[in-house]
């Protein structure tokens, strides 16, 4: 059995702390989940960390650590004597999950000069966030972005769930871990495009949007601010979970319509359908988070100095980041992408 008693919020962040000190990244959701049901089931934390140092993965963490730490001090070193503005991050549904730190916290604590503009329209989770992480640099405005009409919000039992869609039951009936989601309270709001919120023409180095399924009317209404952003972490979806809901497909179209091409996914969850196998399979593509990168024509130097940034500590793609540091050297003259290189053995 289990030495600790633990609560679903517990398990997760203690999960979530494990994943950051043996493989340097936040779990996927679907190892999350596995992990917090074997937790609260009674299995050993000593056996999540025996599993976590026995995969691949953490073999190869550990070998390429040093090469890979030093690649990014000295990334991070050039950048601060490059970056003649701030890095300026948009977060859209900037709710802060229990073990989980938002998806561009590596921007954030390079010590570089940033601001973060979110909007998270439920008051209660802006003054949570804000008594947890004080800083001037970030701006939380209590605003629906959406497409500028009146929709109705649909708030339900998981809080992280609520929507401006309702829940499509005819398909979260049938999966394990969404057969338990309901629509506790709804409420009529006003929502505002993004192009009339942020229409003061300054570059956004990275957009962030995780709104549960109203992802393709806000960037529908986005074209300017598109046109100034270099980075797209869209949550996308591959199932209706919500009824009417674009699908991740028509989402990838318009932003490769927009100039951007699709990188990877930074993560993807699964889910078991209701059978006895359940616990053995996780059979559904759900959802997502893609990342969208903007092609290089046109961006100036520094547009594609916050690419290369982002490439390498938020996601940790180090060769496409010395790719767009070369582009960045041929336009400024510097020579960033020798730093690259790993260090001598």
């Amino acid at each position: 059995m289990s030495e600790l008693s633990l609560d679903r919020r517990e398990a997760a962040a203690l999960i979530s702390g494990l994943y950051g000190a043996l493989l340097g990244r936040r779990p996927d959701p679907a190892g999350l989940e596995y992990w917090t049901g074997r937790l609260l089931a009674g299995t050993a934390v000593a056996d999540l960390v025996d599993a976590l140092r026995a995969s691949p993965e953490y073999a190869q963490a550990r070998g390429g650590a040093r090469d890979g730490d030093a690649v990014r001090r000295r990334v991070i070193a050039a950048a601060a004597g490059l970056m003649k503005r701030e890095l300026t991050i948009v977060d859209i549904g900037a709710q802060e999950l229990a073990g989980e730190e938002h998806v561009y916290a590596p921007l954030a604590k390079a010590g570089l000069p940033y601001r973060i503009v979110g909007f998270e329209p439920q008051e209660d989770k802006i003054a949570a966030s804000r008594a947890a992480n004080p800083d001037s640099r970030v701006t939380l405005l209590p605003t629906f972005i959406g497409d500028g009409q009146r929709h109705t919000f649909h708030i339900n039992n998981d809080d992280a769930t609520s929507s401006l869609l309702p829940l499509n039951h005819a398909l979260t009936g049938e999966l394990v871990d969404l057969s338990h989601l309901a629509t506790v309270h709804s409420e009529e709001v006003a929502t505002s495009r993004l192009d009339d919120v942020l229409d003061d023409g300054a570059p956004v180095d990275f957009l962030k949007l995780d709104i549960q399924g109203f992802e393709l009317p806000v960037l529908q209404h986005a074209a300017a601010v598109l046109q100034r952003t270099g980075v797209v972490h869209c949550e996308v979806s591959f199932a209706p979970i919500y009824a009417g809901q674009a699908l991740f497909s028509e989402v990838e179209l318009l932003l490769r319509a927009a100039g951007f091409r699709l990188v990877d996914f930074a993560s993807l969850c699964h889910y078991p359908s209701h059978a006895p196998s359940a616990p053995r399979s996780r059979d559904s593509l759900g959802w997502g988070d893609a990342i969208f990168l903007r092609e290089p024509a046109g961006l100036d130097a520094q547009a594609l100095l916050a690419q290369c940034l982002t490439l390498l500590l938020v996601y940790d793609k180090p060769s496409l980041a010395e790719a767009v540091a070369q582009r960045v050297d041929a336009l400024a003259g510097t020579a960033l992408a020798p730093l690259f290189a790993a260090d001598p053995a």
